[in-house]
């Protein structure tokens, strides 16, 4: 640290040094009399000015020192590694553009002067040959203007046109700016770190594109339109809505239709408004490095990356000083920087520095339909695409389902979750049709995920009975099985391997049944579709029918994904009684929003940082292969965009039916089997079991009778709840099998509360059920 400070002294000091020579030949150069002061910095000072103001001008000379002087606070640690970079490029860049100005300014003179230089004089003499004077102007201020939009991310272009742009606008105007958003609406304002943006009212929220070039207004309408009353633009904005739904045309959402619906339906995201200016990012650095200082941690700070919500500011720790001393300091810097809450990440992966990620001033919203049409999403070659939100750089991240293969989601109320699960959907809908992609729903709150019942990609309606739910678990591992043992009969490792082979024409049977007489048949169902299962909240299961869930849970996530089979697990209590240690051995990629302690922060991430999140959207992603955390701003997606495209669903549903009716056609729906149905009717079959012994009832006995016995008998007592613990069978099964026990004389009548009495001993089963196979 004291080698840096020695060394900006030493900059300090040559850059003054340089700056004296330059003013001093500078004044020479201009004729004035400079006397004894010329000479203060002797024939050094000459030896470095005169060349310098003989071919750069001594104006632009002197940006060097400033450059320099730059350079050397950077050494203080007064400035960041980025913006010393930043304004070392810019004042370079500075120092050749400045002549060719002066020399444009002296008329294009060949002969070299004081003000332009050898450089700056030729320069614009060659240029006002190409291009005229008009010409070589434009050049010149285009120049800075991209000059300072590299460097500075500060455009004089845009700034002057927006200034123009906001000051001819009337007082009361909000109609749509030139972004296609509305001008002072809700969606453009910036808002405060970790406030969630308030929900759009119908005037302010912008209109939607329906992608025709003929719809667009004149400059007369535009005239007429601002005139508008607020009721006429809330009018004029359902309209727009309804035209962009139609304008889909043959569009269906029919499970026998390929069309995919539009990002029209979607809000169109906010004008990028919010800038996170250097100063106001080079004065938190400042302060930070100050706040450390304070508590006695030396370091230096070598860089930042800003992203929609967080900046992330790295910090090389000096000598001696431990990477723990940081993070035991994140209450003491939040408290000292004023923000909310401070995540340090020590030490950043892959860098030798420590992360201290900082609220910005001002937040951004990610909007949902940025993310959809973002190149990362179109191009990337996924087969169940999920868009999450931006990193810290803000770059859209996308994933890909297919191989996390399962999903853990958690946070407490508020903090986002509810708005992810939407946007996991959505992103998965825009991609697949029915025909590719089913989904199952869990909602155990029954409000969350009851808008997507109209999709017809749900495979069965949105459950929300807990014994349903875990009736549906059951039908996912039947529908393993089953599916396993297609693949097995033709030679297939994974569903990819089998839909390949399907849409190649293949000969394909299906698997060898005991109920067939004959061996195999001809396989004619087509693609298998990929299955999503979506339970929101995992907590009231786990509660209620831990015993029926937990086994099929753990089976899916072991062995569904070579099928296509994936499950997407949430819910807004990470403790360890619901997040039991077979659940969480089986899914490896994990979502982490605001949790309330350090303690759930470890159940579902564990590790620590959860805790010290914003909300709102703001989360930790653990993707599949990777320990570590990444930090994301979760897309936002509004409630009303989500009914808008339920809504468009259900419109091309019933557009098909009045045109095939309308042409004498019937449309028939697709015909599958319930689920609850087909668990029932296993349930059943399985609860019929066969023994060997006397009596009439033996046929209708369970095929657990004889183990359930034997367990009833060691513990010498008979109640349904051992019998479900025992067994791990559901509370109607259990029941069954204590009335059977009873009629066979093993177990006494009821007693009330009290469990039944043993009547029977271990030797009497041969007896009763038979001898053992």
């Amino acid at each position: 640290m004291l080698r840096r400070e020695l060394a900006g002294i030493a900059l300090i000091l040559f850059a003054l040094f340089l700056a004296g020579s330059l003013a001093m030949e500078g004044a020479a150069l201009l004729g004035a009399q400079t006397g004894g002061l010329r000479t203060n910095f002797g024939w050094m000072g000459a030896l470095l000015a005169s060349p310098m103001a003989g071919t750069l001008g001594w104006p632009a000379a002197a940006l060097i020192p400033v450059a320099l002087t730059a350079h050397a606070l950077r050494l203080f640690g007064r400035l960041d590694q980025h913006t010393d970079r930043s304004w070392m490029v810019f004042l370079l860049g500075m120092v050749a553009v400045v002549p060719v100005a002066l020399g444009l300014a002296e008329g294009g003179l060949r002969d070299p002067s004081a003000l332009s230089g050898v450089w700056g004089s030729m320069a614009a003499f060659y240029l006002l040959r190409f291009a005229g004077s008009a010409g070589a102007w434009i050049i010149v201020i285009l120049s800075v203007s991209a000059l300072m939009a590299a460097t500075l991310s500060w455009n004089p272009v845009r700034a002057v046109v927006g200034t123009s742009a906001r000051r001819g606008a009337e007082p009361g105007d909000n109609a749509e700016g030139v972004d296609g958003t509305a001008d002072g609406g809700a969606l453009s304002r910036p808002r405060t770190a970790g406030q969630w943006p308030p929900e759009p009212t119908p005037e302010e929220m912008p209109a939607i594109d329906t992608g025709l070039m003929s719809d667009a207004p004149g400059r007369g309408e535009k005239a007429k339109r601002d005139k508008k009353s607020k009721a006429e633009l809330a009018a004029d904005h359902d309209s727009r809505i309804a035209a962009a739904i139609d304008s889909t045309g043959a569009r269906t959402g029919d499970a026998n239709d390929d069309d995919l619906p539009s990002p029209d339906l979607l809000t169109s995201p906010p004008a990028r408004n919010v800038d996170h200016g250097n100063r106001e990012l080079d004065a938190m650095g400042i302060k930070l490095m100050d706040a450390l200082r304070t508590f006695r941690v030396e370091g230096t700070l070598t860089g930042r990356t800003t992203g929609p919500v967080v900046t992330q500011f790295e910090i090389e720790p000096a000598a001696g000083v431990k990477v723990r001393q940081f993070a035991s300091l994140a209450n003491d810097l939040a408290l000292a920087m004023r923000a909310p809450s401070i995540r340090v990440v020590a030490p950043i992966p892959g860098k030798g520095a420590v992360g201290v990620e900082v609220p910005n001033p001002t937040s951004e919203m990610v909007a949902f339909r940025e993310m959809l049409e973002s190149r990362d999403y179109q191009k990337m070659p996924a087969a169940l695409p999920i868009a999450l939100g931006k990193d810290l750089e803000g770059r859209p991240v996308i994933a890909d389902l297919a191989k996390m293969p399962h999903l853990l989601i958690a946070g407490a109320t508020g903090s986002g979750k509810s708005v992810c699960i939407n946007t996991l959907i959505t992103s998965l809908i825009y991609r697949h049709t029915p025909k590719t992609l089913r989904l199952l729903m869990v909602d155990p709150k029954m409000v969350e995920l009851s808008v997507y019942n109209v999709l017809p990609h749900l495979r069965h309606k949105v459950v929300t009975d807990n014994r349903d739910a875990a009736a549906v678990l059951k039908w996912a591992v039947l529908e393993m099985q089953d599916r396993y043992e297609l693949l097995a009969a033709n030679g297939a490792r994974n569903i990819q391997d089998f839909n390949r082979k399907v849409h190649d024409g293949a000969a394909l049977k299906t698997p060898k049944r005991a109920d067939v007489a004959f061996e195999n048949t001809e396989y004619t169902g087509g693609v298998l579709p990929y299955i999503v299962l979506i339970i929101d909240e995992l907590a009231d299961l786990m509660m209620t029918v831990q015993a029926e869930i937990e086994t099929p849970l753990a089976m899916l996530a072991q062995k569904a994904r070579a099928i296509g089979i994936h499950i997407i697990l949430a819910t807004q209590r990470p403790s360890v009684n619901v997040l039991t240690g077979l659940i969480k051995a089986n899914f490896a990629s994990r979502i982490a929003f605001r949790v309330a302690s350090q303690i759930d922060s470890r159940t579902i991430l564990d590790g620590i940082g959860a805790e010290s999140l914003l909300g709102n959207g703001d989360m930790l992603f653990v993707p599949p292969g990777r320990s570590e955390p990444s930090r994301l701003q979760g897309a936002f997606i509004s409630s009303e965009d989500t009914e808008r495209l339920a809504q468009w669903y259900e419109d091309r549903k019933t557009s098909r039916r009045a045109a095939a009716e309308s042409k004498g056609l019937f449309l028939e729906e697709p015909k599958e089997a319930d689920i609850l149905e087909t668990i029932r009717k296993k349930e059943a079959e399985d609860a019929l079991g066969g023994g060997d012994g006397d009596g009439a009832e033996e046929g209708d006995r369970d095929k657990l009778f004889r183990e359930a016995a034997e367990i009833v008998i060691q513990h010498q007592q008979g109640s349904t709840s051992l019998l479900q613990r025992r067994l791990k069978v559901g509370y109607g099964r259990a029941a069954r099998i204590i009335d059977q026990l009873h009629a066979a004389g093993i177990l006494g009548p009821p007693d009330g509360s009290r469990p039944r009495d043993v009547l029977a001993g271990l030797d009497d089963l041969d007896r009763i059920c038979g001898p053992r196979a």
